[in-house]
């Protein structure tokens, strides 16, 4: 067997491709269309011929590869029959096999994260008859389950059935390969590892922890991730019924460039926030090309019915292109030839956004000054701690509700490091909002500066309570080495005297621990160990937070 993962680091998806190489074939699951040739280079290299390509679910968060990688391999696409997808293809159903030489994958149907997803248990002839790993698409994540996208309750329900009846058998050796990891809005607490095993995530991932229906169906609904924000657009275009097309963005001189500009076209302003807020065409949107996210961002923050013109270094046109296509943005009409420069020798207006540090915000505040705090991160974000007295506006909202803003007042956009935010104000400009100074670092800069936050209380967990009676802070899993770190978050919520109990698997736990409580004041007050897990008990002593 030829087996390769493929990552997108931007978004969290992985594609996978899996080959026999004594049959010189090939399948590719799940390709991501900005990614084509490289899976045809990847094939040339190894001697193989992609000869099916096989989707797990209809994605929401890209544009599937399928079609363009059918067209250049002349291989058979492969969908759920439940998919309705309006292109050429061939159907799958539970049970159904593909094979390539001595390597099997066969299909079991696990709807939930969308009614038409499927798992696949990848076995290899030459090695034994029974799965040597699965695919598991959006159903089961290292560390998480997917979102139940379209079905609510429902469809959370069903991913409960479908781990029970199709994965919970499995054996513990049984490798897991997802679809998304770290980064993809397609579930939460998602672990960035590439892969793990049934027996791992039956020990450690939260979602196996419930035997009651109702009790996970809670667990899933709460704090579910906000859709991507070209869903409805992305899932007609991957079901064939909006058709795809490709970007082919020409120069624009600047003058060229203001009049499309008159005539509904939008600048995608791809520098930094530092040099987009010294000087901008006005209205510009802005993105840097090196943000988290970046073609997630543009789809969900571009203006709807124009198309758009690519503001920044040559280098990066390219890398833009290909990326905004991969989430369905290909109405790109050019690129400004001379950027900024130009602009700026025609003498044609310039907007600004100022750019303010941390501890000019303290000073503002401290001084009285009447600014408002406008804080566009997300909601688990905005728990987890913010400025006293801010008002949330999450960056996909904030342009919808930018009423809510206080009209004339100087105000102080924050998000986590200084790059949503600039987003948010270029947004919002657009809008005529003025008075607005972007945060430069963030929230992250606020509590390393050691300024004062505030914190939403959770609510009551639907976890099964510890014997301690504690609140329990799960560190078991190679992602939490030092629990004293969710410790230090979680602590802060316990009246004085009261317990944590903490679940550790790290063999450095105890010393961690107790480093944590010489340094704190906060007792470990017990401990003992059962079945690889380390279990301690923190009593919060009577300390102050700063």
């Amino acid at each position: 067997m030829i087996f390769q993962q493929f990552l997108n680091e931007d978004s969290g998806c992985l594609s996978y491709l899996i080959g026999c190489g004594d049959a010189g074939q090939a399948i590719v699951v799940d390709p991501g269309r900005d990614r084509v040739n490289e899976y045809l280079r990847f094939a040339r290299k190894k001697g193989l011929r992609i000869a099916h390509v096989l989707e797990t679910h209809t994605h929401a968060d890209h544009i599937s590869g399928n079609r363009d990688l059918a067209a250049a391999s002349k291989a058979a696409i492969h969908v759920h029959a439940n998919a309705g997808v309006a292109f050429e293809h061939a159907d799958v159903s539970d049970g159904d096999t593909l094979r390539v030489g001595k390597v099997e994958l066969k299909i079991a149907h696990t709807p939930g994260h969308t009614p038409d997803s499927i798992s696949v248990f990848v076995i290899d002839h030459s090695r034994g008859p029974e799965p040597w790993f699965v695919l598991t698409g959006d159903l089961l994540f290292v560390g998480s389950v997917g979102r139940p996208d379209l079905g609510g309750e429902r469809a959370a329900e069903d991913i409960y059935e479908s781990l029970r009846r199709v994965l919970m058998p499995l054996d513990d050796l049984v490798e897991v390969y997802p679809a998304h990891g770290g980064g993809s809005s397609c579930g939460k607490g998602m672990s960035s590892k590439g892969g793990s095993t049934i027996g791992f995530e039956r020990r450690f991932n939260p979602a196996f922890r419930y035997d009651d229906k109702r009790a996970f169906v809670d667990f899933i609904m709460a704090g579910i991730p906000p859709k991507p924000a070209a869903f409805e657009k992305i899932v007609a275009k991957n079901k064939g019924l909006v058709p795809l097309v490709s970007a082919k963005p020409r120069p624009y001189a600047a003058r060229e460039a203001r009049e499309a500009i008159a005539q509904g076209a939008c600048v995608l302003d791809l520098r930094d926030a530092a040099e987009f807020g010294e000087g901008h065409v006005p209205g510009a949107l802005n993105v840097w090309i090196e943000s988290p996210q970046f073609a997630e961002r543009v789809a969900g923050m571009a203006p709807a019915g124009g198309p758009l013109l690519l503001m920044g270094a040559p280098s990066d046109l390219d890398r833009a292109v290909t990326a905004l296509s991969r989430v369905g943005v290909d109405d790109i009409a050019g690129f400004l030839r001379y950027g900024m420069v130009e602009w700026r020798t025609e003498g044609f207006p310039i907007e600004t956004a100022p750019q303010m540090t941390v501890h000019d915000l303290a000073d503002w505040l401290e001084q009285g000054r009447d600014v408002v705090v406008l804080d566009v991160r997300e909601p688990a974000e905005w728990d987890d701690g913010h400025i006293d007295g801010a008002l949330h506006l999450p960056m996909f909202e904030a342009a919808a509700r930018r009423g809510e803003i206080p009209e004339g007042r100087l105000t102080a956009v924050v998000c986590a490091g200084g790059l949503r935010s600039s987003t948010v104000i270029s947004a919002l400009q657009r809008h005529g909002v003025a008075n607005l100074h972007n945060v430069t670092g963030g929230m992250t800069a606020w509590v390393k500066a050691g300024y004062g936050i505030t914190r939403q209380r959770p609510a009551p967990s639907t976890a099964p309570a510890p014997s301690s009676g504690a609140r329990v802070v799960d560190c078991r899993g190679l992602s939490c080495p030092w629990p004293s770190m969710k410790l230090a978050k979680a602590i802060v919520d316990v009246a004085p005297g009261g317990l944590l109990e903490v679940l550790a698997t790290d063999p450095g736990a105890p010393a961690d621990l107790d480093a944590f409580s010489k340094r704190t004041g906060h007792r470990v007050v017990e401990r003992s160990e059962s079945g690889g897990v380390l279990r301690f008990v923190v009593q919060r002593g009577a300390v102050t937070e700063g």
